[in-house]
């Protein structure tokens, strides 16, 4: 814990105003020799850092770091959304924004004060990142532990509460989990896959989970594979780790007439504007993406306006949003 002012005021055994204004070497404080050698001993040993507020107005460019292609962004609306809050947010504060798609860091101009980066990132990349010398800020990523601050939605608690709910309901419940990778070819680790077969325990079914790309494509193939199960030994309820498989999920249930949620109930993650619109709406769980990009450009405006800040992880809750796909 950073030590403060409060703490070395109690060992001095003077005021917080008085040792606030011996380290910032006030001219006009009356304070004994003694007193002032005191505080700034205590200071030395306690190895108090001054932090040093900067002028925001001095450093008012900051990028966008969008990790899909500007074309592939249109095809998750789930980190579209991100990246136009972001920048609503970021202008809303008075700050100037520059958006590079693909995680081209070539294109990240040099004056730029601060980074928000989007997406999924590898150690490799987030050195790449760093070495920019602006402030950075992930989002959908946990980056924390490389010494970052990030924003990201509650994973594992979405998938544990979906799962609750439909295991309490259905005997027979599956996943489509999904797999990607960074930019640069390195695999991400997925907590959905592993909170969903947590949750389930000795209910879990390993011929009921199915990993795919988190692509329309990837989600329908999946969803025949478990379709293609003798109707007996078929989930009843599939849990799909992002909208866009559920698209293709939903697309194979409907040519193989398979009634939903009768036969078949879904449960889709990501809760973007395509799940209320499909046949039937597909109960979600719900990422809040207008509040992270908030809490992300919250995070940037801290570290452009105080230095020596420790990393933080902002983690944001889900909510279960339940339609016509399901009857829990």
């Amino acid at each position: 814990m950073a030590v403060t002012l409060r703490d070395i005021a109690k060992r001095a055994g003077v005021s917080l105003a008085t040792v606030s204004r011996v380290l910032n070497d006030d001219p006009q404080l009356a304070v004994s020799d003694d007193t002032r050698k005191r505080i700034l001993t205590i200071a030395e040993q306690l190895s108090y850092t001054k932090r040093r507020r900067r002028d925001p107005a001095a450093h008012h460019k900051i990028v966008i770091v969008q990790w899909y292609p500007e074309a592939q962004e249109f095809t998750d609306l789930y980190y579209l959304n991100i990246r136009l809050n972001v920048e609503k947010e970021a202008q809303e504060a008075g700050l100037v924004t520059e958006t590079v798609f693909a995680n081209n860091l070539a294109q990240v101009p040099k004056d730029a004060a601060g980074i928000i980066a989007i997406g999924k990132f590898s150690p490799a990349q987030l050195q790449q990142l760093g070495a920019l010398k602006a402030e950075l800020v992930v989002i959908d990523s946990d980056v924390l532990a490389q010494g970052f601050d990030c924003v990201v939605p509650d994973f594992a608690g979405g998938i544990s509460q979906a799962t609750r709910e439909l295991k309490a309901r259905y005997e027979r419940v599956g996943m489509i989990a999904g797999q990607e990778s960074t930019t640069d070819g390195t695999p991400v680790t997925d907590e959905r896959e592993a909170a969903f077969e947590r949750e389930l325990g000795a209910a879990f079914n390993p011929a009921w989970l199915k990993v795919g790309d988190y692509s329309e494509q990837s989600g329908y193939h999946q969803m025949q594979e478990l379709l293609a199960l003798p109707q007996e030994n078929r989930p009843e309820a599939i849990l799909i780790a992002n909208d866009v498989m559920a698209i293709g999920a939903l697309r194979a249930l409907h040519e193989a007439q398979v009634q939903i949620p009768a036969e078949m109930a879904l449960v889709a993650f990501n809760d973007t504007s395509i799940a209320r619109y499909m046949y039937p709406p597909l109960t979600a769980i719900r990422v809040p993406t207008e509040q992270m990009a908030a809490m992300g450009v919250n995070l940037l405006q801290q570290r452009l306006t105080v230095s020596n800040l420790a990393p933080q992880r902002v983690v944001v809750g889900t909510s279960l949003i339940k339609r016509q796909s399901t009857e829990i």
